[in-house]
């Protein structure tokens, strides 16, 4: 009903507005529609609180002209919107005003009003008619009995999935109904694990110090100076006079007083290259490095896990755990009510291992209705709490309503499709060339998800 009528806000107006917005002392302020147009028809300045002033606005409406007013609550910002409209009005103003309203609150700023009463009686702006409002809009809505019931429901659902989740809060992203794991089913599901890490740390030795022989049991050098005997001199030597004699003699001290002091010179760097090898080679002690993990391929004790929901504990529970072949999984699932099935299927496919998961849900047509809706609306969640409280990743999903597909040929034709070529001499190049029919499945027989 925005701008029916045309009127708006005049230039007047939107000055005592914004005036009175940006902080000043109005409390009140009345607007009517005057000559096609509206105009500020009183303002009324803030003599105390919000409760005391509000009498300002039932003492200047008239009983039979209609008009707005504009009140300013106790927060500055706040603004509370009021619009009096008449029985006893003119129609033609009734229809005025009602279709104005929206034009005026949206020139004006929706923002700033933080609520708004619409009246056609003095009574209704009054104090007591305010506080009358404020209860209206606490009180709960008129609820038919079916509208409470389901609103029963609703808060009852809610207080149940509070308690479910208990001290570690689980989120689901999952549609449809999500009823825990049992710790039995969780325990199963972790046992299709195909690997696990398994860290071996590697020690790598430094290399040695090298060995020292001591100097005590190293034989020193022979010194060509210690321990050697003089030459003796020779009989024959010729017989000098005494004169040569002497300064030879004096030669001879000098020539040992040399020796004798390159022999301490020599035995005082012996005995330092001595020290230096006395002192041990510093030891590196050995550095332990860790390999990065590496998954090591365990040998399964279980690869069928079947489940099933405990409507009366509203929990997924563990039917059954076991070891079997691929031939034997249609004779280990009920035929007569829904399931939930992991098989880990390992097999060799064109000379390549594949150790592949596979999630089967099996919805016999025989099985109850309830059931059957039931067991639909949680096959996510159950998918979704594999992955998070086991960690297993779904490679593959199935599902059917006659167990007795579920062969090992389906298996190999589900995870490896074959390609269908047609060698016929009809046959066009082009797109679609060498493609042939396959026989369709019957209907409702199974499908993969």
């Amino acid at each position: 009903m925005s701008n029916q009528t045309g009127i708006k806000v005049s230039s007047k107006l939107s000055g005592v507005w914004k005036d009175a917005t940006a902080g000043s002392t109005v409390r009140a302020i009345k607007v009517s529609i005057i000559d096609e147009a509206l105009e500020e028809d009183g303002i009324f300045n803030i003599k105390g609180t919000f409760e005391q002033d509000y009498g300002i606005v039932h003492d200047n409406l008239s009983e039979k002209q209609p008009a707005y007013f504009l009140v300013r609550l106790d927060e500055r910002s706040e603004w509370l919107f009021l619009c009096f409209v008449p029985d006893v009005a003119p129609i033609r103003q009734k229809m005025i005003y009602a279709a104005t309203r929206a034009s005026l609150t949206k020139d004006l700023g929706d923002s700033h009003f933080k609520d708004s009463i619409y009246g056609t009686n003095l009574a209704d702006f009054t104090w007591d008619g305010y506080k009358k409002h404020r209860a209206s809009l606490a009180a709960p809505k008129p609820l038919t009995d079916r509208e409470r019931q389901l609103a029963e429901i609703a808060a009852n659902e809610k207080i149940m999935i509070e308690n479910m989740k208990g001290a570690s809060l689980r989120k689901s992203h999952a549609p449809g109904m999500n009823f825990p794991l049992t710790d039995r089913a969780v325990a199963a599901l972790k046992k299709l694990a195909a690997a696990k890490p398994a860290p071996k740390p590697v020690v790598v030795a430094s290399a040695l110090p090298k060995k020292f022989s001591s100097p005590a049991s190293t034989p020193l050098p022979a010194s060509p100076v210690i321990g050697s005997e003089e030459p003796k001199k020779d009989a024959t030597n010729k017989s000098v006079d005494d004169d040569e004699w002497d300064d030879g003699e004096e030669k001879d001290k000098e020539e040992k007083e040399e020796k004798e002091e390159k022999e301490e010179e020599e035995k005082e760097e012996k005995e330092e290259k001595e020290e230096e090898k006395e002192e041990p080679a510093p030891v590196e002690e050995p550095v332990v490095e860790e390999e990065p993990e590496v998954l090591v391929k365990v040998e399964r004790t279980v690869n069928f896990v079947k489940l099933a929901i405990d409507v009366e504990n509203e929990k997924i529970d563990l039917v059954t755990e076991s070891k079997i072949t691929a031939n034997q999984v249609n004779k280990n699932i009920d035929g007569d009510a829904p399931r939930f099935t992991f098989f880990a299927y390992e097999h060799t496919h064109s000379g390549t291992e594949h150790d592949t998961l596979v999630f089967m849900y099996t919805c016999p047509s025989k099985s109850k209705i309830r059931e059957r809706m039931l067991y639909s609306s949680c096959r996510a969640g159950v998918l979704q709490a594999a992955k998070d409280e086991a960690g297993l990743n779904v490679d593959k999903k199935l599902e059917t309503t006659d167990v007795e597909d579920l062969t090992e040929d389906y298996l190999l034709e589900e995870l490896h499709p074959k390609s269908h070529a047609v060698n016929s001499p009809y046959s066009n190049s082009g797109a679609g060339a060498g493609r042939g029919f396959s026989k369709p499945a019957r209907p409702g027989a199974r499908r993969v998800m």
